[in-house]
């Protein structure tokens, strides 16, 4: 073997040993030696000695030419191929590994059964739909191709057919019912220009695509999904299934995160199963695609009606929204065909209960000034006096569960007792000392207190509360 035929990094090997030599081996020209190799004395020693002999081989490899021992010989490579082909191409590569191991005895790693498959021109049907239209376009690369044998050329229309299967779906008939099923969305979009992304949430009835609830928030949040079942409840009422985004609905889970105050599925699920309603989530878009074709719609008609309204804050949007739904029903729903079947809405709790229903649930701890944090605000929990509030002092470290109902009043379960939390003033108004005396008329703000019968109070918080709100197994809510 000469030098010449060696590969990169043993041909540097050699040279550097070489010039060692040259330099008569002295201890400056190991020292820069082994620097330049980053290797030890000891080994560029061994490789002047392999110099030296005069056989360029000794820097060659010794498996140079061998195929590793895990390599796939060319049949078996092909029965996969076959396999996958023939009777597995609905399953992702990761359970065809699982199959072939259980079905067939065949231990395959997930990278190389990869890259035998991809070889092949197949795509996993969970892959994403870059990685579709990447193979897609390499394979028309390989069909312009001349020459092509009789078996390649059925090899490609088999790949093609399974591209073509994996972005198929089929339609879907509607649901039976107004009210069977609601599919919920959120999409961001620059609804007013300059006013940056809001995100528009919405639920549509899949029987008769009539929009059942809407509400625009700068993320997709739980007071945007609160707001439309809000709408849904006080004009429909109460719905059999929603079907949801994955997303939206397990994100925490994946994140490996509970944020009891933002997280859309322990807080909107625990109302849902309150109200008896069933969540459906699913991560396929054409699952739900009469809600991802509404959101296409309302993104070139809505943008457009809030020029012609002037309306450029998203308070005013929201506002909006309650007279421009009826309009859009009536132009596009099918509400008044004829083979529409009876509703299956069920009549909605009162408006106090829904206050209670639609509630963020979060806990805290008392702090050394008994008081608790909340939203950057520092609170006191109190107990309603004919003329005042009096505030009621805990140990530090008192759990507390802090419920802000949905019309935005902040109260307080302690030991199973409720409390109004009055928020502590950052800065005193009135000075005793420097500024003068005035006789101040002050009118007492009712403040709402739950009566003896109320949810809150009838073992709601202890039985409801503490069991789905703020519940730590996530599997509790798998559905």
């Amino acid at each position: 073997m000469e030098p010449k035929d060696l590969r990169q990094s043993e041909q540097l090997k050699y040279t550097t040993a070489k010039e060692v030599i040259d330099l008569g081996c002295t201890d400056t020209a190991i020292r820069r030696g082994k620097t330049k190799l980053g290797c030890t004395r000891k080994t560029l020693l061994k490789y002047i000695r392999w110099c030296k002999s005069g056989d360029p081989s000794l820097f060659s490899h010794q498996n140079k030419g061998h195929k590793p021992a895990t390599t796939k010989s060319e049949e078996t490579r092909g029965m996969i191929k076959k396999l996958y082909r023939d009777t597995y191409n609905s399953a992702s590569f990761t359970h065809f590994a699982e199959i072939l191991k259980e079905d067939y005895n065949m231990c395959v790693s997930d990278r190389t059964l990869h890259s035998i498959l991809k070889d092949a021109y197949f795509v996993s049907p969970s892959s994403k739909k870059a990685t579709k239209r990447k193979m897609e376009k390499r394979l028309r690369l390989v069909a312009r191709k001349e020459n092509l044998s009789k078996a390649e050329s059925e090899h490609v229309h088999a790949a093609f057919c399974m591209l073509d299967a994996a972005d198929a779906h089929p339609r879907r008939p509607r649901s039976k019912y107004f009210g069977e099923m609601i599919q919920m969305d959120a999409s961001e979009y620059v609804w007013v220009p300059g006013a940056g992304k809001w995100h528009l949430h919405v639920a549509i009835d899949d029987a008769t695509s009539e929009v059942v609830g809407a509400w625009f928030d700068t993320q997709e949040t739980l007071n945007g999904y609160y707001h439309v079942l809000y709408m849904i409840l006080k004009v429909h009422g109460v719905p059999s299934l929603f079907r949801t985004d994955r997303r939206t609905v397990f994100e925490y889970g994946l994140l490996g995160k509970v944020d009891e105050e933002k997280d859309t599925f322990t807080q909107f699920a625990a109302a849902c199963k309150t109200l008896g309603v069933a969540i459906e989530a699913t991560s396929v878009p054409q699952h739900k695609g009469r809600v991802e074709r509404l959101n296409k719609t309302l993104q070139g008609r809505i943008p457009v009606e809030f020029i012609r309204k002037e309306i450029t804050t998203i308070e005013e949007a929201n506002t909006f929204l309650w007279d421009y739904l009826p309009k859009f029903n009536a132009q596009f729903s099918l509400k008044d065909e004829k083979d529409i079947e009876t509703s299956t809405f069920l009549e909605a709790p009162c408006e106090e209960d829904i206050n209670v229903l639609l509630a963020v649930v979060s806990q805290r701890s008392i702090d050394p000034g008994h008081s608790i944090k909340y939203n950057n605000s520092y609170y006191q929990p109190c107990i309603q006096h004919p003329n005042d509030l009096r505030p009621r002092f805990f140990i530090k470290g008192t759990k507390v569960l802090v419920i802000k109902a949905f019309d935005g009043t902040l109260l307080a379960s302690i030991k199973e007792e409720i409390y109004i939390l009055k928020e502590v003033e950052k800065r005193s108004t009135h000075s005793k000392e420097f500024d003068p005396e005035v006789t101040l008329i002050h009118k007492e703000k009712k403040t709402y207190k739950p009566g003896p019968d109320h949810p809150w109070k009838s073992g709601f918080l202890t039985q409801k509360v503490l069991e789905t709100h703020i519940a730590k197994s996530k599997e509790e809510y798998e559905l």
